[in-house]
């Protein structure tokens, strides 16, 4: 049996895998970018291994079309974009053929980790990480499983896929995480979850949160530029910012603002893609909800959106994975100083609650939500100091610049990554690092 014995301080090499990534918009896009020019700005070495854009509408961007490949760069960074078969929307088949070709697409590239000392990938799709699995099987480089939320739990829930789809993705993506270096993920529910449910050992597991860039996310005076060209000026905005998903449960918002439409100084904002929102858009045609504007923003402008913004606006359905979700878009709003009011449950709650930077109300309740839109809108002192407590809250704890020193600091001080620790056999089959039992626990 060969081996891999290398100390997290000689990882300065990092090949970073993923499906998606900038210009492309969304939550993993914006998340990964600020991951890899952390990463940098701390002295590592990274290149991205990614697909040619075309998320969410499933259409390659102009400028990458009808190329095999291409080298790129974006904020002084290499990266090297492949084809894959575009798709967009709820069609099952065509989004599995989109995410089957780009991993099995990347394999071909395979080369790429031979001189990384780590590689990151992004597991969602979790097919993806095969490419990690390869990677160590045949060259004898560790991978970290990335995931951002418990995809297979989400799409047994709300039923996208049959159960016997899902038993089979749970058993595939368990296996991938046990030969995993590393498996980070974004909320300590998530963990608790791996170890519980799963089976990873704790000593295995890292916490790499949502965070943001403070010097691209921050307070902006009123931008009446921004206000005029979103149809809002004059207005008490309410901003819902981010990728049009069914599992959000968007609809709340078309629900509240139908209540508010005898108030004549707020609006509603939707802004983002995603495969609800035309949906959204024709239902708020049809019924007549003349105070919900749909518009777009790129994620560039979100400090000068959020400066015409009131509050911004969070929901999540009232699904049971909710109880262990934190949901990234809310903290660009706070980064900016603009409270949040949540309609769910989970971390996002708890964070806005314990921080005093905005209000909670139950899931799918589009009363309560009305109410607390209503109430936050005649108290612009209360308004002012979720602002403050905010933007504070995400100084402390939500800065890139803090996250990423910190979440290396758990690789260096995990079971896992002590030198002598993680073994790497020949042939693929499974060995398990020194000292960890296989049923986690401490």
């Amino acid at each position: 049996m060969n081996s891999i014995q290398r100390k997290p301080s000689e990882f300065h090499d990092w090949l970073v895998v993923t499906q998606y990534f900038h210009p492309e918009t969304g939550a993993p896009q914006i998340r990964l970018r600020a991951l890899v020019k952390e990463l940098t700005r701390l002295g590592h070495r990274v290149t991205v291994l990614t697909g040619m854009p075309n998320y969410p509408e499933g259409v390659i961007h102009e400028g990458y079309r009808g190329k095999f490949s291409l080298n790129d760069e974006i904020d002084g960074i290499k990266i090297k974009r492949i084809w894959l078969y575009p798709a967009g929307g709820k069609k099952v088949f065509q989004r599995l053929m989109n995410y089957l070709s780009f991993t099995f697409h990347a394999l071909f590239y395979l080369g790429l980790a031979r001189d990384k000392q780590i590689i990151f990938i992004e597991a969602q799709p979790l097919s993806l990480a095969l490419y990690g699995l390869l990677a160590r099987w045949f060259l004898k480089v560790p991978y970290i499983y990335n995931t951002p939320d418990l995809q297979v739990e989400i799409a047994g829930e709300r039923a996208w896929v049959g159960r016997s789809f899902v038993k089979l993705a749970t058993m595939i993506e368990t296996f991938l995480m046990e030969h995993a270096y590393s498996v980070a993920t974004v909320t300590p529910a998530f963990i608790e979850h791996f170890v519980s449910v799963r089976g990873i050992p704790r000593e295995q597991l890292s916490f790499l949160p949502n965070g943001v860039d403070l010097e691209q996310l921050h307070p902006l005076p009123y931008d009446a530029q921004c206000a005029e060209q979103m149809g809002v000026t004059g207005k008490k905005v309410l901003t819902y910012a981010g990728t049009h998903a069914d599992y959000q449960g968007l609809d709340l918002i078309l629900d509240a603002a139908k209540r508010l439409k005898d108030r004549s100084d707020i609006v509603f904002l939707m802004v983002g893609k995603g495969p609800e929102r035309q949906r959204l858009i024709d239902r708020a045609r049809i019924e007549g909800i003349s105070n919900v504007l749909f518009k777009d923003s790129p994620f560039e402008e979100r400090s000068s959106l959020m400066s015409v913004t009131y509050a911004f606006i969070a929901v999540l359905r009232n699904i049971p994975v909710a109880q262990k979700m934190r949901l990234s878009k809310i903290f660009p709003p706070l980064a900016c100083g603009v409270p949040v009011i949540y309609a769910g449950v989970g971390e996002s709650a708890e964070i806005i609650l314990n921080n005093d930077c905005g209000i909670v109300v139950p899931p799918e309740d589009p009363a309560s939500l009305a109410d607390a839109v209503r109430r936050l809108v005649d108290a612009p002192g209360r308004r002012d100091a979720f602002s403050v407590a905010g933007r504070k809250l995400v100084e402390r704890e939500f800065s890139w610049n803090t996250i990423v020193p910190n979440w290396l600091r758990q690789l260096k001080r995990s079971g896992v990554v002590a030198e002598g620790n993680l073994s790497v056999d020949d042939g693929g089959g499974k060995s398990t690092p020194s000292g960890v039992s296989k049923n986690g626990g401490g």
